[in-house]
C-alpha cells in the first residue's frame, strides 16, 4: 500500500469507528426505550392497582396500547441496530488488519 491508500485507510477507519458508536448509542436507547414502554404494556394489561397512584381504567387502556405500539417497534430497532453494531465492530477490525497488513 502506498502513503495515499494508508492515509484513505485510515480515514475511513476514523468515519466508521465515530458510526460504530453512534449506533451502539442507539441500541442502548432503543432497548431501554423498549423495556420502558414494555413494562408499561404489561402495568396496563395486568391491571395491578398501586395504593399510590390512582388511574382510571380508561387512561390505563390507552397507556397499555401506546405502550405496546411503542415497545414492538422500539424493540425490533434495538434488535436491528444490535447486529449492525456488531457487524460494523468486525468491519472496523478486519479494516485495522488489512491497514497493519495481517489480512
Amino acid at each position: 500500500m502506498n502513503k495515499r491508500e494508508r492515509d484513505s485507510l485510515k480515514n475511513e477507519i476514523a468515519m466508521k469507528d465515530v458510526l460504530t458508536k453512534r449506533i451502539g448509542k442507539w441500541s442502548k436507547y432503543s432497548l431501554l426505550t423498549a423495556l420502558l414502554f414494555g413494562a408499561i404494556a404489561v402495568w396496563g394489561f395486568t391491571g395491578m392497582h398501586d395504593s399510590f397512584l390512582e388511574v382510571s381504567d380508561s387512561v390505563r387502556n390507552v397507556l397499555k396500547w401506546i405502550g405496546l405500539i411503542v415497545a414492538v417497534p422500539a424493540g425490533i430497532f434495538s434488535l436491528c441496530s444490535f447486529l449492525s453494531y456488531r457487524n460494523s465492530k468486525k468491519h472496523v477490525l478486519s479494516l485495522i488488519d488489512h491497514l497493519q497488513g495481517k489480512a
